[in-house]
């Protein structure tokens, strides 16, 4: 089967601290590359910006297309509708032929699905829809400040929705919400979790290392987040709580090592700021020996950090789903996350991890303390996480199921 994936801001082979990069691209990249391993053909169609290479290989049979259409610089999601009409256009003009005989077209995020809508109606090819972030909830959590454009996102999500001829919700609260807020009849949703590479997220023995290189001391507990300087990935919310936390360890006899994304060496003008307001608590709050902020790290560091942490935590205020719970979980770490959105289908508290409102410094600080009071049964909550992420999230599963709901779609399809 053919199947074009559409999404323009979301590079699946975007390099991780690029501008919008994060857990949408991994999970187009895995799937893409998962559909390959069973004859599947995978086109993924984003943008070009920079100096990217006009085409990428992810893996045999899944590639990467770059559409040079909008200008040679950076487009925030927010700002990306403009360009659509020509980004389609370029689709064309670089693979028509290939395009004309795709089976369907998959757009994720809002502005995929809108690309996809036109591509969809050019062909009469059957509509895919995964929203990976509802606009009507983002905007409850994060409200606009003149720049999310919130009103163009949610009028486009309806029209999406409404033409799709399936969509895939990451979570049955997300189903939910699909029903509630935008008024899709349940039968059009099928739900399918995020995937992870459970072979390739593991434990992988270094902790002693990981440790020992960022200076811990022996009693010194680990806590690790991970993720985009982003104002909507609630790191400020989490060095709020941890005054509380640094006092009741303090109580326990205990102490802990918090280790929070910094960014790469070239920051834009909002991860700066978003920079910079994390540094600001730090020194209000004096957190400098409980604080410490990482660099860019490759992947085999990110996974050691993943695997030497005593604890991983997800603080935002709202995650449609929370890829990077599941990676922690696989990598036998327990999970400290946000309860508004998907974790709460993911994490089952007590068993390999807890859930707490980010919003809450106390109620936050409290579930912290409370897990990092307990290294014994941390260390358990993690080996569950690892058996829940293997038989439950593994990507062999999820790309099973959507390459079904593609052959459904494509035997419902009129003509």
């Amino acid at each position: 089967m053919r199947i074009a994936f559409v999404s323009p801001h979301s590079d699946p082979l975007a390099e991780p601290g690029e501008p919008d990069s994060g857990g949408q691209c991994v999970y187009e990249r895995k799937l893409a590359a998962t559909l390959a391993q069973t004859d599947h053909e995978v086109r993924a169609y984003t943008r070009r910006w920079g100096d990217k290479a006009a085409e990428r290989t992810i893996a045999d049979g899944a590639g990467v297309r770059r559409m040079e259409a909008g200008g040679d610089d950076f487009v925030r999601k927010e700002d990306m509708a403009p360009v659509l009409p020509a980004f389609v256009e370029r689709m064309w003009e670089r693979d028509g032929a290939w395009l004309d005989r795709a089976a369907v077209f998959h757009g994720h995020y809002w502005d995929g699905g809108a690309a996809a809508l036109m591509a969809s109606l050019r062909t009469g090819r059957p509509l895919i829809f995964t929203s990976h972030s509802l606009g009507r909830e983002k905007r409850d959590r994060v409200p606009e400040d003149g720049t999310l454009n919130y009103a163009l996102r949610i009028a486009n999500e309806h029209r999406v929705m409404a033409a799709a001829d399936r969509i895939i919700a990451l979570t049955e609260m997300e189903k939910g919400v699909l029903g509630e807020r935008y008024g899709v009849p349940p039968e059009k949703v099928a739900v399918v979790p995020g995937g992870v590479d459970t072979a390739a997220y593991r434990p992988t023995g270094e902790a002693a290392r990981v440790r020992a290189d960022l200076g811990l001391a022996e009693d010194e507990l680990m806590v690790f987040t991970t993720g985009r300087l982003d104002p909507r990935k609630g790191y400020d919310l989490l060095l709020q709580a941890l005054p509380r936390v640094k006092a009741a360890l303090a109580e326990h006899g205990l102490r802990a090592r918090f280790l929070l994304p910094g960014g790469g060496e070239a920051l834009n003008a909002n991860e700066a700021e978003v920079r910079r307001r994390m540094e600001a608590l730090i020194a209000e709050h004096e957190l400098g020996d409980m604080v410490t902020l990482f660099p860019h790290l490759e992947f085999d560091d990110l996974l050691a950090y993943y695997g030497a942490a005593d604890l991983f935590v997800l603080p935002s205020p709202y995650e449609p789903f929370g890829l990077v719970a599941v990676e922690a979980m696989a990598c036998e770490t327990p999970v400290l996350a946000t309860c508004h959105g998907g974790p709460p289908e993911i994490i089952d508290p007590g068993d390999n991890g807890d859930l707490a409102d980010p919003h809450d410094p106390r109620a936050f600080g409290d579930a912290l303390t409370r897990l990092l009071s307990d290294p014994e049964a941390l260390a358990a909550m993690g080996r569950n996480g690892r058996k829940k992420a293997v038989q439950v999230f593994d990507w062999t599963a999820v790309a099973g199921a959507i390459a079904g709901i593609y052959q459904d779609a494509v035997e419902r399809a009129p003509g």
